[in-house]
């Protein structure tokens, strides 16, 4: 039997996840549930780790790359593609009646261009999307929640579906292993941290991908805890079946950084 720990409770895009990599796994599977990234990394024995890493509309989860770096370990394996979409309910007849709406900090994020017409509204951010709902259910007098379509299950006044600022929005989630496999796949996530700064660095680290003709599909500077004005840069590279390894030697062989592969998937 397969072991699954993802973010919790119950109910979320991530159990949706988790679901899906259990089909194509074809195998009996379980799910433990932590509360947060965090306690999801501290805690992670099972043999797969299901988190966010990138949303279309809110970018990469940066807690979830700050703590690939941290600890070293462990690894993405592949990525899951689950379509998100959310829904504006409550038992007032209208929006002009609603108070206070309770959504999840990334909902809140994936839902700016409908939320901004109504000026009235005040916001109460929760940890998840199924404690939206809950709070919601809990006193439903002038109140309102942004849910995943999928936990809409109560006939409320009224119910707005595909809030969402742009659609299809989708969030990639990233199994995390602590097994590092070099396969022949199309997709590399790297870290580079550089020893110094200087002019032109940035420039430098990436020619090397231009001489091995690889696409950049992305990168991301997040900052080094105790190094002030230093960066880690975060590269997902699209190697087209490339010998990934052979790249990074050629790399190190050069300059002066360090470099760890992430994941291919």
């Amino acid at each position: 039997m397969i072991k699954i720990l993802t973010l919790g409770p119950k109910g979320t895009y991530s159990e949706i996840a988790c679901q899906k990599i259990i089909e194509k796994l074809d195998n009996k599977a379980v799910i433990r549930y932590e509360p947060s990234i965090d306690l999801c990394f501290n805690t992670f024995k099972e043999d797969i780790l299901v988190l966010p890493l990138e949303n279309s509309i809110d970018g990469f989860v940066q807690r979830t790359l700050d703590l690939l770096v941290k600890y070293d370990n462990y690894f993405i394996s592949s990525i899951e593609r689950v379509d998100v979409t959310f829904s504006f309910v409550t038992n007032e007849v209208s929006i002009d009646s609603v108070d206070e709406v309770y959504v999840q900090y990334k909902a809140l994020q994936q839902c700016l261009s409908f939320l901004s017409k109504f000026k009235h509204l005040k916001f109460i951010q929760t940890e998840s999307n199924t404690e939206s709902l809950e709070k919601l259910m809990e006193n439903l007098d002038k109140r309102a929640a942004i849910i995943p379509h999928h936990l809409v299950n109560f006939p409320f006044e009224l119910t707005i579906h595909h809030i969402e600022d742009i659609n299809p929005n989708q969030t990639r989630f990233a199994c995390i292993e602590k097994t590092l496999h070099i396969r022949n796949s199309n997709n590399a996530l790297i870290v580079i941290t550089p020893n110094d700064d200087r002019p032109g660095l940035l420039y430098d680290l990436l020619h090397i991908f231009k001489e091995h003709n690889i696409n950049l599909k992305s990168i991301i500077s997040r900052p080094i805890i105790d190094k002030i004005g230093l960066h880690h840069f975060f590269l997902e590279l699209d190697i087209n079946h490339k010998n990934i390894q052979e790249i990074i030697n050629d790399f190190m062989s050069i300059y002066d950084v360090k470099i760890r592969l992430l994941g291919v998937y």
